[in-house]
């Protein structure tokens, strides 16, 4: 066998291994170097990593007591990075923030490790139940996990609403957290669920890949939602944002960023990262970012700043 064919051979096994799946979302999300680093002495939360239901996390804080509303931060696909730490000391001036280590190390930017984790073992934790092609059943193991949490970190702040921040891999998961009575705010960016890792169906691009019982969940509270992602963002599907309209009507707030406020004409940019990364985006750098960190922030003082109701 000549070389230029042995060649092509390998390569057409490559693309096959790698799935069109994965493809398509690295050539529509790229995640960019982040603008920022920690300061400050993130700890674990609760002394030790948290166990519920056979899972173990580590949840970081940066335990300055529970004057302030709590907001729960879940990380992106590139793990618990540099930029989600600073992102969440911006947030810790006016919430109690909790992170928790969903995969890889505290500290560490890695895309490749994040794909690993979600596809080779987080697929188990992340997916709910359910066949290809059949509604969704029951809740993924992670979204139990999180709950336990929600309530371990009501049970800190016994007085006050609790908000909660996803991203990406995560971006939906706070819907599911919604059956807490006190989760009154949360923030869906940029939802790419779910991920797969051959190829994807029109079904999938609507879906936030939540199961039946979460969305059932989530019609029945009262939460107010807002919605992030960049308006060329073709990994987090437009149509997502649609089905979050469908869902919950007036309690869904669209908080899409066009894309004349970050690319020049002519000058398509692939911005995926709301809060988190695509800090240089055309012209003055991440000033499209700075707006929508602002925008949830004001989002989240008002709503979880509202008085709790009495009985």
């Amino acid at each position: 066998m000549d070389k230029s064919r042995h060649s092509t051979i390998i390569a057409v096994l490559f693309l096959f291994q790698a799935g069109c799946g994965a493809t398509e979302l690295g050539m529509c999300a790229p995640h960019t170097k982040e603008e920022g680093a920690p300061t400050r002495n993130w700890t674990e939360c609760f002394d030790r990593p948290f166990s519920h239901g056979g899972m173990t996390h580590s949840m970081f804080c940066l335990n300055d007591g529970t004057d302030k509303p709590p907001v729960l931060l879940l990380h992106e696909l590139t793990g618990l990075s540099p930029g989600t730490l600073a992102y969440a000391e911006e947030l810790s001036k006016d919430f109690t923030v909790y992170v928790p280590l969903l995969f890889g190390e505290k500290g560490k930017f890695s895309l490749t490790k994040g794909l690993s984790a979600y596809w080779f073992r987080g697929s188990m934790e992340f997916f709910p139940g359910g066949e290809w092609g059949v509604p969704f059943q029951g809740s993924a193991p992670i979204v139990n996990w999180l709950r336990a949490v929600v309530q371990k970190v009501g049970e800190r702040h016994a007085q006050q609403h609790i908000g909660i921040i996803g991203n990406c891999l995560t971006g939906p998961i706070p819907l599911a957290l919604l059956n807490h009575p006190r989760v009154t705010a949360a923030v869906v960016a940029q939802p790419a669920l779910p991920l797969r890792f051959w190829w994807y169906r029109d079904a999938d691009h609507k879906s936030l890949g939540l199961s039946a019982d979460d969305l059932q969940y989530a019609r029945k509270s009262a939460a107010r939602i807002y919605g992030l992602r960049f308006e060329t963002d073709c990994m987090s599907d437009p149509t997502k944002q649609q089905t979050l309209r469908d869902e919950f009507g007036d309690r869904y707030m669209n908080g899409e960023i066009p894309a004349r406020t970050y690319q020049a004409e002519g000058s398509p940019v692939k911005a995926h990262s709301t809060l988190i990364g695509s800090w240089r985006a055309q012209g003055e750098a991440g000033q499209p970012s700075r707006d929508a960190r602002e925008r949830v922030r004001e989002f989240l003082l008002k709503e979880l700043r509202e008085p709790l109701p009495h009985g």
